[in-house]
């Protein structure tokens, strides 16, 4: 009302005007948990991302709380960037996979899309935080699909309600059928090969998330080895994975040894066009990434054993500039790119 009067009284501003606010009892949902039996629901909780079941309302969607606690993790205590404790992208989006399946366990995810890493979600002096995931289910022909958000919240200096801050946000596929998928073996190394050693010396990441063991480029291709004897991924260790995370990190980082090598910087995740999922299966021998340049210089990548199968693929994926890595550790990485083995 105090807007409405200054643009009556005072002349304001000449077209149109645009107010934004919260519309009140027009968005109150007529229900606390909208109806939903939250304790019936929580028995189909199978994962590490999915704490208390809140509600399933008409507009706030599907909604979860769950409190993650750094010096508990494997993900987040291994996962830090300058001492601060980050929630990996890969298990947010495993979060929005065993999300969607709150409510259809017997669907499966068959893909991520859409996906926006907008602001990362930080776990500031090693203190336990809530994440918000909620989802939105919407019919998608014969199938379902869950429109999901990550949503944090923090007390700021000098403010007296919390901010809210959407950090990620990605549509999940759900089907009745799972995927398969089949694709050439890497193959062995050819070539120079760069190290865990020297990956590790640039990226930031704790025994969990070295997931790397060697890459290696062959023509356009370039090939990331998935590390043996990994620590574990979460507690408590029985809990089900859906969206194998630690592969699609597995993508990230080979895709970054290429943008290092080639141009001297890091990239943060940013966006992926998809994430084809795959059921967790047994694989035959080795684990690789296999990655190459899209055009727009986005990067595609899958992961395949010795006998060909494939684990998980993706399309589409962009990082955005974190800065540039120093030359005595990028030059491991630079030599690999151009080695003959390239031409």
């Amino acid at each position: 009302m105090p807007f409405i009067r200054h643009e009556l009284t005072d002349g304001g501003a000449r077209g149109e005007v645009v107010v934004a606010g919260r519309l009140g009892a027009m968005t109150a949902e007529f229900h606390a948990t909208g109806g939903l039996d939250t304790e019936r629901a929580a028995g189909n909780i199978a994962g590490p991302m999915l704490g208390r079941v809140a509600s399933m309302g008409i507009y706030g969607g599907l909604t979860v709380e769950t409190v993650l606690d750094p010096t508990v993790q494997p993900f987040l205590f291994d996962h830090q960037i300058d001492g601060v404790a980050v929630l990996p992208g890969v298990m947010g989006l495993e979060g929005f996979a065993e999300l969607a399946r709150l409510m259809v366990p017997d669907w499966n995810v068959t893909a991520i899309e859409d996906v926006e890493f907008l602001a990362p979600f930080k776990f500031y002096r090693s203190e336990p935080r809530t994440l918000i995931l909620t989802a939105r289910l919407v019919e998608d022909g014969s199938e379902l699909a869950a429109e999901c958000r990550l949503v944090g919240h923090r007390t700021l200096p000098g403010q007296s309600e919390p901010q809210a801050t959407t950090h990620f946000t990605a549509r999940v596929a759900l089907s009745r059928t799972p995927n398969a998928f089949t694709a050439e073996p890497s193959g062995s190394p050819e070539g120079s090969v760069v190290s865990a050693e020297d990956i590790y010396r640039i990226y930031f990441h704790g025994p969990a998330y070295k997931v790397l063991d060697a890459a290696w480029r062959r023509g356009a291709t370039v090939f990331g080895r998935y590390a043996e004897n990994l620590p574990g991924n979460h507690e408590p260790p029985e809990l089900e994975l859906v969206a194998a995370p630690r592969l699609v990190e597995l993508c990230f980082q080979t895709a970054g040894i290429h943008e290092i090598g080639s141009t001297g910087s890091m990239g943060l995740p940013n966006r992926i066009d998809a994430i084809d999922v795959v059921p967790a299966g047994t694989p035959v021998g080795r684990l690789c990434a296999v990655v190459t340049v899209e055009s727009g210089g986005t990067y595609g990548a899958h992961v395949v054993d010795e006998a060909g199968t494939v684990f998980m693929r993706l399309t589409g994926y962009r990082t955005i500039a974190l800065g540039d890595v120093p030359e005595d550790l990028a030059g491991p990485l630079a030599a690999v790119m151009a080695s003959s083995s390239a031409a």
